[in-house]
């Protein structure tokens, strides 16, 4: 049977939290005949290892169908979710984080609000901080915005017309960061609403330390590209010198409060790594950025 719902989801070294995404995935019950696709991209800690046994060994395989993905070629989320897009089968595809959990009835909810019509779907989020218990805040899946409206990666589901029509994911984004904000907002430049499905819930996971570091670094990077891209959204003019003097002041205002606490606020030092994530976008995606492309290309011409 043809799934009408598939659900992707896209990994890399997730060997230490996929087990609660999966089991989340196992025991859903929906009207809705449906697949899993997970899109292992790039993993080096076991993750491979254990998605086979768990397909071969744990999984019902009269339930529902298991694709596995190798999608190690090309890093990132927009490329992650590009290949699991060409390995679907189902007319909604809907998305989930490996590091996450969707509650029941989550893949009944989606199939329920796109079976019928062409849209972009936002379920609800749910946040906890890992090994703790709920944080108490939730969040529906539309997110507003200056420009248009946008629902979040980690839950969210779109009819494969409304993602055919502008060709998947933007792969030119950073691996990581607005890559579901801008997804959001082609899909409906294109002509397609935009859906909330508060029944769609999911139990967010906030990332570490370490990880959320690298994300918002990787947040201050794309920052910059969002905004030349999208003035509406916003219409600052970030350049190599202001981002500079803004991430050296970000920098000694936070040193100076650790000096004097003798600790590190987390949302401090968050501010001092996107601070220099938007010096890194300034330079890779202004002219300093090209001229660099330039004359690597040119080394790599004359040394083939």
């Amino acid at each position: 049977m043809t799934p009408l719902v598939s659900v992707i989801i896209c990994v890399r070294n997730g060997a230490d939290t996929l087990g609660r995404q999966l089991a989340a995935v196992e025991a859903q019950r929906s009207t809705h005949p449906f697949e899993l696709v997970i899109v292992d991209n790039g993993s080096t800690d076991g993750t491979a290892e254990l998605i086979r046994h768990w397909a071969a060994e744990e999984h019902d395989a009269e339930r529902f169908p298991v694709q596995i993905v190798d999608g190690g070629s090309v890093p990132g989320i927009p490329a992650a979710r590009n290949a699991g897009i060409r390995r679907a089968r189902g007319r909604v595809l809907a998305f989930c984080d490996a590091d996450d959990a969707i509650r029941d009835g989550w893949i009944q909810a989606f199939g329920d609000a796109l079976r019928d019509r062409e849209a972009l779907a936002g379920g609800s989020v749910h946040p906890h901080h890992p090994g703790d218990s709920e944080t108490g805040a939730s969040a529906l899946g539309v997110v507003q915005t200056p420009y248009l409206s946008h629902v979040g990666g980690a839950c969210m589901a779109v009819t494969r017309a409304a993602c055919d029509a502008v060709g998947g994911f933007d792969q030119t984004l950073p691996t990581y960061g607005f890559e579901d904000v801008v997804f959001s907002w082609r899909v409906q430049e294109a002509g397609f609403p935009l859906l909330s499905v508060p029944d769609a819930a999911v139990d967010f996971t906030v990332s570490g330390n370490s990880a959320s570091i690298r994300k918002r670094f990787r947040l201050g990077q794309g920052r910059v590209l969002m905004a030349r891209r999208f003035p509406a959204y916003d219409a600052r003019r970030y350049t190599v010198g202001g981002t500079l003097k803004d991430a050296v002041g970000v920098s000694v205002g936070v040193l100076g409060a650790a000096l004097r606490t003798r600790s590190v606020d987390r949302a401090d030092a968050g501010r001092v790594v996107a601070a220099w994530g938007r010096v890194y976008g300034c330079i890779v995606y202004g002219p300093l950025g090209g001229l660099l492309k330039r004359r690597l290309g040119a080394r790599s011409g004359t040394g083939s």
